[in-house]
């Protein structure tokens, strides 16, 4: 493969929770994750993303033409390299419940995504369902559709899917959305995305948070009602959580991430 480009990361960067993170949430067909590296196929291209020890920057290579400029902005985007949570760090390391995680995963950061659509629509696939089923949707839906793009999806027959009426229709409505909104998927700021996305029906509360933290990178965004930051932060309700995380205001983000990711 030959080197396209490389991005400065800000350091520390751990890379092997943060390829673990993603492992379960690809597109599949599309994405992939190796035991040290981040593919994505483009085209004919398969883009490789690795994290060489002592580099302090990913490095891209390719074994076909791409544009390196939007590559390398893509993995800024997906990979965080400018760590948009070290002001949230500073401010919770001293917190009963969130700094020993800080301490355990320094570095720690809300993955993006590559693709706007592909993580929103992996995220309504998300809805009260595990990570691994929703995995099992997406398989289904990417190889119903033959790829996953709004019109490929406004395309498709998605009847019998084992998924719900109504979440199709959102899915639907989702694609829809992006397709009336071409720079949703390329040029707009996160914040655009999530905000163009409240008005759909079928998406609610828990996905605009978690929207929010990975493509808005709203800082205070926080899914109160998620059964894993229940299990991990110990409580059995979504008031009593909300009354923990009253101190980690104005950072619940990056709490939200490390009661996922650390325990």
């Amino acid at each position: 493969m030959k080197t396209v480009g490389e991005l400065p990361v800000t350091a520390p960067l751990p890379w092997a929770p943060l390829l673990a993170y993603l492992n379960p949430r690809l597109t599949p067909q599309i994405e992939r994750v190796t035991a040290d590296a981040y593919e994505r196929q483009l085209g004919g291209t398969t883009l490789r993303v690795t994290f060489p020890p002592g580099t302090g920057c990913l490095r891209l290579q390719a074994d076909g033409p791409l544009d390196a400029d939007d590559a390398l902005r893509r993995v800024a985007r997906l990979f965080d390299v400018a760590d948009d949570a070290r002001e949230a760090r500073v401010a919770l390391r001293d917190d009963p419940v969130i700094g020993p995680r800080l301490a355990r995963l320094p570095g720690l950061r809300a993955m993006g995504a590559w693709c706007p659509f592909e993580l929103c629509v992996r995220t309504v696939l998300g809805q009260q369902v595990t990570v691994v089923a929703a995995g099992t949707l997406m398989q289904r839906l990417v190889a119903r559709c033959g790829g996953l793009t709004p019109p490929s999806v406004l395309a498709a027959d998605l009847s019998a899917m084992g998924m719900p009426g109504r979440r199709v229709e959102t899915v639907r409505r989702l694609a829809a959305v992006f397709a009336d909104n071409p720079p949703l998927l390329n040029t707009a700021p996160g914040s655009e995305t999530v905000s163009a996305l409240q008005a759909v029906a079928g998406i609610g509360p828990w996905t605009l948070a978690y929207l929010g933290i990975r493509l808005g990178r709203q800082a205070d965004a926080f899914p109160h009602t998620d059964v894993g930051l229940l299990r991990g932060a110990g409580v059995t309700s979504p008031s009593a959580l909300l009354a923990l995380a009253e101190s980690w205001r104005p950072y619940r983000a990056l709490a939200a991430l490390y009661l996922w990711n650390v325990p």
